[in-house]
This record gives C-alpha cells, sequence and structure tokens, in this order.
C-alpha cells in the first residue's frame, strides 16, 4: 500500500507551459481544479501529499493549499530531488517503498529510481518512462485524478465510501485560500 505521495509540479499539474513577463519572470501557469481535488481525496483518505519543484514560483500556490513544499532549486542552488527524500520520509514516517513519486522530466530520475512506486507520463522523454510506470495521459491533463482512480482499480490505497471522504474534503477545503 502506498503510505505517501510526492509530486512534481510543472510538466505534472501544469502543462509545461509558463507565460513570462518582459523581465523574464513567470507570471501565469495553467492548472486543473480536478488535480486539486483529488489531491484532497489522498489526504482525506489519510495519504499525506507532498510537492518537491525546482520553480519556486509554485511555492506560494501550494502553501496557500495547506500544502508541504520542497524548492529544489533557486538563485544560486539546485539540488538533485532525491537530496530530499530522507528527510521528508522521517517527516512523514515512512519507507521509501511505500511511496509514490510522480515526474515527468530528467530531474525526476534520481528519486524515481529510490521509491517504491515511480510513476510518470505519457508525454515524459523515454528515459524516465525507463524509470517509472507510464499513466496514460499527459502533462496538465487531470493527471493526479487519473492517478488517484488508477491507485484505487489497482488496490493500491484503500477504496473510502464517498460520504466518508467528501466530509473530508469539505473539512481541508474550508483551509485553502483561492
Amino acid at each position: 500500500m502506498i503510505k505517501l505521495v510526492i509530486l512534481d509540479v510543472d510538466g505534472v499539474m501544469t502543462d509545461g507551459t509558463k507565460y513570462y513577463d518582459r523581465d523574464g519572470k513567470v507570471v501565469l501557469k495553467l492548472f486543473c481544479d480536478k488535480d486539486w481535488t483529488a489531491i484532497k481525496r489522498f489526504r482525506a483518505i489519510g495519504i499525506p501529499v507532498v510537492f518537491i519543484t525546482g520553480d519556486p514560483y509554485n511555492e506560494m500556490i501550494l502553501k496557500n493549499r495547506n500544502l508541504p513544499v520542497v524548492v529544489n532549486r533557486g538563485e544560486g542552488f539546485h539540488k538533485d530531488k532525491v537530496n530530499y527524500l530522507a528527510e521528508v520520509l522521517e517527516d512523514f514516517n515512512c519507507f521509501a517503498e511505500e511511496v509514490l513519486y510522480l515526474g515527468d522530466d530528467l530531474f525526476d530520475v534520481n528519486i524515481m529510481k529510490s521509491v517504491g512506486h515511480p510513476y510518470c507520463l505519457l508525454d515524459s522523454p523515454i528515459i524516465v518512462k525507463q524509470n517509472a510506470n507510464t499513466l496514460y495521459c499527459k502533462a496538465g491533463e487531470n493527471v493526479i485524478m487519473q492517478l488517484f482512480d488508477k491507485l484505487e482499480i489497482d488496490e493500491l490505497i484503500p477504496v473510502v465510501p464517498y460520504d466518508e471522504v467528501m466530509t473530508k474534503i469539505y473539512e481541508l477545503d474550508l483551509k485553502e485560500k483561492f
């Protein structure tokens, strides 16, 4: 069973497109609301969701939704995501074999090799697909929702009755800023 989900952001929850201003700062990305709901579904059934992202732009978006986030790249540093795995495992009291990681790019390969349940997307590079289970969806296309459904079907997460899940989802929703 999966006890923790770790997600990349860009190229997973977004299609990877970024809109920049004239100074080269990111000003806009598109997210799918069904994915935010799927994240709440994971949390409602007791599976924490953590993000490791290379774009500091994503940090406040995730914090506004009360989601733990690690930014592995910024001014003057860029660390491999796998360098954060031990700390995340300790924080969430689980083993690497119990962790699902979903990423899409070369920067995700080392952490994929280190967890029990690595996943990537249909439009990921071949080297990424060689190190992960491929979901049959592309970046930004309801990815987390489809992941949740697949994990239920594959019996890798518990199936919890709708009424029980919705009560917890509403509670989580009240704690988010939009």
